[in-house]
């Protein structure tokens, strides 16, 4: 009898799990069935690359972005062969989605796969057999399943300043085209957006097209993304190496601590031109529309220290779990935003949109607000430095990620695995996993050998787990273990 696997969303993530599974060998393959859920407007999409207005952009250049990481020059070649353009180095999400529902169509075509066009409901755990069983639209799932992988990264959005169920409060932005705004509040005076990150990026620059609004925009830090900066030299690490990696990871009990990064980023920083970390905040990073003007004055250093954050983040999959809890917290406060805004970086051209809008003076950054309330058909921004403005909208771009403060808002799946005790939530938000492998730690049965979490879901106890690169090699580290994973823990379990 082959073993069902279900696989739970179809998006980036639940896409990985599934190009993992074609790299087991085709005995193996013939072993397992595959069976995926989701609604028909996320099959093969997912959430960022659904259909939706062109003016959102794919924030990697297209020799940087792939549905399969071992072929980086896919996307182009497919760009090539549908006759598209491939000098611009960016092109929409809605572009994007297409090529990935297209490599999708392709792949399934040639695995054991079965599709249900719906979403998941309920996971329940029948521990005398050791198999799951799904609620699906309401009903019992007719068949039960060996061996379960999360990847429904549909997660609930932050609301910092406890907006949710305002009239004039759009919690989600996503998909732009679908907006829900009256042509009355699009010629008013002032909508304002919360979040200065990518998301944010997106929907002022949306705005900007098509409504003739003033916005206003902020965050807690106010620091936009910084602007990617696609050519320069190659880089020889020093410091952060593969050898350096290796030999942590391969000690007997393997650690590692804030003190230890300190050491090796201060190194690499020097070999790199800095002098240190403060030079680097102080002469090259900056909250508002300073911070995107650096990027463009300074290519060659902002080059540098994008294509340090990636390589911490990178080789912070393996070493960020070894931190203490307290060493992580440091971290975040001190480095956090900055490897962030480097790491995920906006395209020129938006930048220069937005830069634009400042000058016009369709664009304001508002500083130090600390509430946000209703007041008769208005919304007060309560700013500590400048009194308040008025707004009419304000849309919240702040982004997903799953904690205990938004769980109420999380899907009805999610909730039913966090009350369930299947899964817990994790310190640093999304679900608690064991890093190595990727299955699911819950407080009732320890760590799960035969049920997995991928992509947004492990945001948190994953350093920056939201590349479709970093994405793909999670889901294909779990996969391509999960064999001895799985036998050297079933009697444990």
């Amino acid at each position: 009898m082959k073993k069902k696997i279900a696989i739970i969303g179809m998006g980036v993530s639940g896409l990985a799990v599934l190009l993992a599974f074609s790299h087991l060998p085709q005995e193996e393959l013939a072993t397992l069935e595959l069976v995926c859920f989701d609604d028909t407007q996320h099959f093969g999409r997912g959430i960022p690359f659904q259909k939706d207005d062109n003016s959102a952009l794919i924030n990697s250049p297209i020799d940087d972005i792939s549905f399969d990481y071992h072929h980086m020059d896919d996307f182009v070649k497919w760009l090539t062969k549908n006759k598209l353009d491939t000098n611009h180095p960016y092109v929409s999400r809605s572009l994007y989605g297409q090529y990935m529902s297209d490599r999708a169509e392709t792949l399934m075509k040639k695995l054991p796969v079965t599709r249900v066009y719906q979403k998941v409901d309920q996971l329940s755990f029948l521990p005398d057999s050791h198999e799951w069983q799904l609620v699906v639209n309401g009903q019992t799932f007719p068949d039960l399943f060996t061996e379960i992988h999360l990847a429904c990264g549909q997660l609930p959005v932050l609301d910092p300043y406890k907006l949710q169920g305002q009239p004039n409060y759009i919690a989600n932005p996503y998909p732009l085209k679908c907006l829900n705004l009256s042509l009355e509040e699009m010629a008013k005076p002032a909508i304002s957006v919360i979040g200065t990150g990518l998301a944010a990026v997106d929907v002022i620059k949306w705005l900007l097209l098509k409504s003739s609004a003033s916005i206003i925009a902020f965050s807690r830090s106010n620091y936009f993304p910084t602007v990617r900066i696609i050519k320069g030299p190659p880089i020889r690490w020093q410091f952060f190496t593969e050898q350096f990696l290796d030999k942590v990871i391969n000690e007997v009990k393997p650690s590692f601590d804030l003190v230890q990064f300190e050491k090796l980023f201060l190194k690499e920083l020097q070999a790199l031109g800095f002098s240190d970390w403060e030079q680097v905040e102080e002469q090259f990073l900056a909250a508002g529309i300073k911070g995107i003007q650096l990027s463009l004055t300074y290519p060659e250093q902002l080059y540098a220290l994008q294509q340090l954050a990636s390589r911490v983040t990178d080789y912070f999959t393996d070493l960020w779990p070894l931190m203490p809890t307290a060493d992580r917290e440091a971290f975040q406060k001190t480095y956090g935003k900055a490897i962030i805004n480097l790491r995920n970086p906006m395209p020129e051209e938006s930048a220069r949109v937005l830069l634009e809008a400042v000058e016009k003076k369709r664009l304001t950054v508002a500083k130090n607000i600390s509430d946000i309330v209703s007041l008769e058909e208005d919304l007060v921004l309560k700013s500590k430095e400048k009194g308040e403005a008025r707004v009419k909208t304000a849309i919240n771009a702040t982004g997903y990620h799953l904690v205990e403060s938004n769980l109420k808002n999380a899907s009805p799946l999610l909730q039913n695995l966090i009350d369930s005790k299947l899964c817990q939530i994790d310190t640093f938000g999304g679900l608690s996993i064991l890093p190595e492998t990727s299955q699911i730690i819950s407080p009732q049965y320890g760590v799960i050998p035969t049920l997995f979490a991928h992509g947004a879901l492990i945001n948190g106890p994953i350093f920056q787990n939201n590349s479709t690169i970093k994405i793909q090699k999670m889901a294909e580290r779990a996969i391509l273990n999960r064999k001895s994973l799985l036998k050297s823990r079933k009697n444990s379990f």
